[in-house]
């Protein structure tokens, strides 16, 4: 992760989803995977947006993560969306106790770290959704797809893979929003190299609420590892 959750990072990335859209077309993505609707654990779950788009079709949902800020936010946005079969826990996913149909982790750990770990918490499947082929893996350590796919191979386990691009870009309400979240989230970008930046990926939208927006397209691939096909690995 380049960014630190905090109050802004978080409202700038409520923006985006709200704006493009991105966790609910997620979340229709990967619906079709959810085989076992009983119960759902989102290791990493950060913002949980992609539980929230879910919890209409799945009968309980868990949230993992160890960031308070990221969860106190979580757990008040499921309250205000009256989403009462939402539950969230503080701790390292591989820390965490229990069992559930299905365990997902979304751009969050790398295989060979959590494979197993993950799957022996689920009785139907884990679902791995990583960068796609070719994103340099960020400060979490998630790897691309490639990556994935090579350590699973190399090591046998059975899976399907989907490959994806979904819009996910950011809306601004002013130019000098748009330079503030910029530095926030491309802490590699500063100065003029920031400025640069902004002005030759920004564009005008025509609406009042958010005047400025930064396209941008993410790439993801889905993971689909059955307990069932993979158990002799656990």
């Amino acid at each position: 992760m380049l960014y630190q959750w905090n109050e802004k990072t978080i409202g700038w990335l409520l923006d985006a989803a709200e704006y493009t859209g991105f966790y609910r077309n997620l979340a229709a993505l990967l619906l079709p995977r959810l085989r076992a609707r009983g119960s759902l654990c989102d290791m990493g779950c950060g913002m949980a947006l992609t539980d929230m788009a879910l919890a209409g079709e799945v009968e309980e949902i868990t949230g993992v993560d160890v960031n308070a800020p990221v969860l106190a936010f979580a757990e008040r946005e499921a309250v205000r969306r009256g989403l009462g079969n939402l539950s969230f826990v503080r701790s390292d996913g591989l820390a965490a106790e229990g069992r559930w149909d299905t365990v997902m982790a979304l751009f969050h750990g790398r295989a060979d770290v959590v494979c197993a770990a993950y799957l022996r918490k689920a009785g139907d499947r884990l679902l791995l959704v990583t960068h796609g082929a070719g994103v340099k893996r960020g400060m979490a350590d998630c790897e691309n797809a490639d990556e994935t796919a090579f350590w699973l191979d190399t090591q046998g386990w059975r899976y399907t893979r989907e490959d994806h691009v979904l819009e996910f870009g950011q809306p601004h309400r002013s130019i000098a929003e748009a330079v503030e979240s910029t530095a926030a989230f491309h802490r590699e970008l500063g100065g003029q190299a920031l400025e640069d930046f902004v002005r030759s990926h920004i564009q005008e939208t025509g609406r009042a609420d958010f005047p400025y927006y930064t396209p941008k397209s993410r790439s993801l691939a889905i993971f689909d590892l059955p307990r069932a096909e993979n158990g002799h690995l656990l």
